[in-house]
């Protein structure tokens, strides 16, 4: 590469190369052989007390099972049980034969292998169980795990001879009652076994974290004061070689800033000649190739936006008159044509001021990142704008309804008053206003609770409640809408209930909504059917009509807010916002809502609720 070049310092006496080599490398050999050896030695007793946990295990299995053909021999007086006995026999007493050699002056290894092989230990950790046994056995660590053994081997002595007592009643052929005594001391045994053999594991666990803990004490300290040894002599060495020591802090100094940020090119600038040296990543985002390139200063700053060469200039100027950093932004037009934001971060090489002023530093492609940081502020700009949209439509929606209620109000003493008789055509203009100043209101209801959804403003009081009774309520405040248009409700809910994770007001505003819907778009003598079932941890709840049905394009855009079936009649009242708050109190409640159907044949919504736990208080809706 052009340019970077590095800093050659002046040579300095070196030390003869095998002594080098031998004062740098001998403490490390023995920091490492030292610490392989603890970490051997670790590996091997903990790889032992894992052998005897895994025997133990065996043993205790040979145990249990032994004990249990026992009982089922003096059950059913079944010879083959008690065949099945001795045979299983063999793995206690095949480790009990071990320990017993192993306890010898001079133990006879094919003995000790025999008996370990007999208990179903593995023949590659015999070895490493032995060594444990004879160097650490009578140490306090392990001396409880093995009166622990000794005691279980005990056990089974007298478990062979009760055994043998039992074998004999039965061949003599005694009645049950006889054999009782028998079989309650074979329970009494296993279950002194049964302590034995927890002691046995316990006492090797504590045992096997005391071992580990000394190890890896030992391995840390042996480490630790053999690298202050190790350290000490490097240090003294690496002294006579102090005269390199500039050369390496610049070119360290030089890859600490080209690994702070990612993917960095790297960059000099040589004040007095007023050249720019570039590596290969610095070159291509300058357009000039992926090889490194040595240009002029001036031919670089051509390649700058007219409108950041003054401030990259001044900042440049601050750095060799007052030693400060560099860090600035500025957008080049390389010679590959393609423009890029790039930022450049610079200083000062003071280790290097002996051969002339020079900077060093890096410089990456910012564009993408700028991009990302334009495209997060218009989004909060966004989010601040549908904010105060949602501030002016509830303070709107507060705003009509003291006007609208007055409306209404006075409409209902028209419709009302006995003393003045209206004209037919001005009923019928009092109850135009009635209608169409409840639709208002509804649409200035929904629009608070679409304000209030958005903002995140609905507290959730999540708990578990019964879908039967909610729906029950539910469909008893709509009983007036379905006689208004001529529907009837199929209520299909399973016998056994079923409970859903939910708030009690929202889950009840969310079957009204569905339910009413299923009335407004039925036909005249349709139903509207409700069912429920269990899925996993879900309970699904569909509610069905065989109304006007809706396309699937219909069904991709209803729970979109505003947006109603196309082929809706203009008669059916609605604001096309009830559904989207559905979905929206469905989500927050950890479910979801979907809907399918076809056209002239009704719509299907499809409630999924997460299944809740009612090991506790389980609160049933009421009407209203």
């Amino acid at each position: 590469m052009q340019g970077l070049r590095e800093t050659q310092a002046s040579p300095a006496p070196a030390l003869r190369p095998w002594r080098l080599y031998l004062g740098l490398l001998a403490p490390s050999l023995i920091v490492v052989c030292t610490v392989a050896l603890l970490a051997i030695t670790s590996v091997k007793v903990l790889a032992a007390v894992r052998a005897y946990v895994s025997g133990e295990s065996l043993w205790s299995k040979a145990r249990h099972e032994a004990v249990q053909h026992l009982l089922d021999y003096a059950h059913t007086r079944d010879p083959l049980r008690y065949a099945h006995y001795e045979n299983i026999l063999v793995v206690p007493l095949g480790d009990r034969q071990a320990r017993l050699e192993m306890e010898r002056k001079h133990p006879d290894m094919a003995r000790i292998r025999s008996g370990f092989i007999q208990g179903g230990n593995h023949p590659d950790d015999i070895d490493g169980m032995v060594a444990l046994f004879r160097n650490l056995g009578d140490q306090p660590l392990f001396r409880d795990a093995l009166a622990a053994w000794v005691e279980g081997d005990a056990l089974i002595d007298r478990l062979r001879d009760t055994a043998r007592t039992l074998r004999m009643q039965i061949q003599r052929g005694d009645p049950p009652t006889a054999i009782t005594p028998t079989v309650m001391a074979l329970r009494d045994i296993n279950d002194q076994l049964t302590d034995a053999e927890k002691r046995f594991s316990a006492s090797l666990a504590e045992a096997a974290r005391v071992t580990e803990s000394l190890l890896v004490g030992a391995i840390v300290l042996s480490a630790l004061l053999l690298s202050v040894i190790s350290i000490g002599v490097m240090r003294r060495l690496l002294s006579r070689q102090a005269a390199h020591h500039q050369a390496l802090q610049a070119a360290n100094e030089r890859w600490q800033l080209a690994a702070a940020a990612a993917e960095v090119g790297l960059f000099e600038i040589d004040i007095e000649r007023d050249l720019i040296h570039m590596d290969g990543r610095a070159s291509a985002l300058y357009g000039l190739g992926s090889e490194g390139a040595t240009l002029p200063r001036p031919q670089v700053r051509q390649m700058i936006d007219a409108q950041y060469r003054d401030t990259l200039r001044q900042g440049l100027s601050d750095a060799v008159a007052h030693g400060v950093g560099l860090k600035q932004r500025h957008l080049t037009h390389g010679a590959d044509g393609i423009p890029r934001l790039l930022e450049t971060t610079g200083q000062m090489d003071r280790a290097g001021r002996d051969h002339g002023q020079r900077m060093v530093g890096v410089v990456r492609d910012v564009t993408a990142e700028q991009a990302q940081a334009d495209l997060a502020a218009q989004r909060d700009a966004a989010e601040q704008v549908a904010s105060a949209q949602r501030a002016f439509l509830s303070r709107l929606s507060h705003e009509l309804r003291t006007p609208l209620n007055a409306i209404l109000g006075f409409a209902q003493l028209l419709h009302l008053d006995t003393g003045r008789t209206l004209s037919a055509p001005q009923a019928q203009q009092v109850q135009w206003i009635l209608t169409a100043g409840q639709q208002l209101l509804a649409l200035v209801e929904d629009v608070l609770d679409l304000t209030k959804v958005e903002a995140g403003e609905v507290r959730m009081h999540l708990q578990p409640v019964p879908v039967g009774p909610a729906m029950g309520a539910s469909l008893a405040l709509l009983d007036g809408v379905a006689t208004r248009h001529q529907v009837s409700f199929i209520n299909r809910l399973p016998a056994e209930a079923l409970h859903v994770q939910a708030d009690p007001q929202r889950l009840q505003q969310v079957f009204m909504n569905l339910l009413s819907n299923g009335c407004k778009y039925n036909r005249p003598g349709g139903h509207v059917t409700i069912d429920a079932r269990q899925e996993g941890a879900q309970v699904v709840i569909e509610i069905a009509d065989d109304g006007i049905g809706l396309s699937r394009e219909d069904a991709a855009q209803l729970f979109q807010p505003f947006k109603r079936v196309a082929s809706t009649p203009h008669a059916i009242e609605g604001t096309g916002l009830g559904l989207y708050i559905v979905k929206q109190l469905v989500e927050r409640m950890g479910g979801q809502v979907a809907v399918d159907g076809q056209p002239g044949q009704g719509a299907r919504f499809t409630l999924r609720l997460p299944t809740a736990d009612t090991s506790g208080p389980v609160l049933a809706p009421t009407m209203g």
